[in-house]
């Protein structure tokens, strides 16, 4: 019996991608020309390694889960093999007993000494009483049960490997989870120092989110502070429409410079429907901003104001609708 016969139905080498996972630990920034760049690269590659962690403990959860229900279903075909065992020792018991009466303490002091269930059969044949019959079915089953205790010795030692490995994983994924939660308490102090070195005061910064809709979101947040132009789309100035224009072409998103026409090409959402990224309309569409989480919005407000953040209902007045591009 060999332990490959119980062994785990993936062969990728977990180790391994749990020890990618701890590489990259946060260290003190250096100074930079990009201070929230430098951090939110930091982030895209913890959550690219807590993706690994993620994946490798979902996947040994599930081998462990399948362990244990093997383990139940051995423990199941064994039952019955230890039931059928004690019967018959009960049988081989009254047979001691008959051969204690008939030849004395010795011979059944024997037989009930004998030291292994083995030994034990063996020795009832011995008996005046005992049939060959008994003993080798006896002997049957033992050697029946034996195979079943080791297939299931197997499966014990690969559990505990099992719920060791989880456990590693499980301490691994809380490590960088961690790690990531500080990032983004550095990254948001990141946008507060730009935002006071422009005598500015950020009322909410979103976290990092990942993917196209994040693309998106920091584009437009890179651009807090520029001053509104109107028909500008960058780099250095922006009015309302052309700031979503430009956040939406980092992604291959070719829009128009009207409110109303981006309108026409989004798709309709509710207001609570509302994502990071999705753009938020005004004043019968002379006004969008774009959301950014928590009921706030960026957007390029009005000639002689400059990109700021505000709230869905505080950006502009009145609410018109919402629209989602991704």
């Amino acid at each position: 019996m060999t332990a490959n016969r119980f062994g785990s139905r993936r062969s990728r080498a977990w180790g391994m991608a749990v020890a990618s996972a701890l590489t990259a630990l946060v260290m003190a920034a250096p100074a930079s020309a990009d201070p929230i760049g430098d951090i939110e690269e930091k982030i895209e590659a913890q959550a690219e390694d807590l993706e690994v962690v993620i994946e490798d403990y979902n996947a040994i959860t599930e081998e462990l889960a399948d362990t244990k229900d093997q383990i139940k279903a051995l423990e199941k075909k064994l039952k019955p093999f230890q039931e059928e065992l004690d019967i018959l020792y009960d049988q081989t018991e009254r047979i001691a007993v008959s051969a204690y009466q008939s030849q004395g303490l010795t011979g059944t002091f024997a037989v009930l000494n004998a030291g292994s269930p083995e030994l034990f059969s063996e020795r009832v044949t011995a008996l005046n009483g005992a049939t060959s019959g008994d003993a080798r079915l006896i002997a049957e089953i033992v050697e029946a049960k034996a195979e079943y205790e080791d297939d299931l010795g197997v499966l014990d030692d690969l559990k505990a490997t099992q719920a060791a490995q989880e456990a590693y994983l499980d301490d691994q994924k809380t490590t960088i989870e961690e790690a990531i939660e500080q990032l983004q308490a550095d990254r948001k102090d990141a946008y507060r120092d730009e935002a006071a070195a422009r005598g500015e005061t950020i009322e909410y910064i979103p976290d990092y989110i990942p993917g196209d809709r994040g693309v998106v979101v920091r584009q437009a947040m890179s651009q807090l502070g520029k001053p509104y132009v109107w028909a500008a789309a960058g780099p250095d100035a922006f009015d309302c429409s052309g700031l979503i224009l430009d956040a939406y072409a980092q992604i291959g998103i070719h829009l128009p410079h009207l409110a109303s026409s981006q309108y026409n090409q989004s798709m309709r959402i509710s207001r609570d429907a509302l994502l990071p990224g999705d753009l938020v309309f005004y004043n019968g569409l002379a006004h969008v901003a774009m959301y950014i989480g928590d009921g706030y919005v960026v957007h390029a407000p009005t000639s002689g104001d400059v990109v700021k953040i505000a709230t869905i209902d505080g950006a502009a007045t009145p609410y018109y609708g919402a629209g989602r591009l991704l």
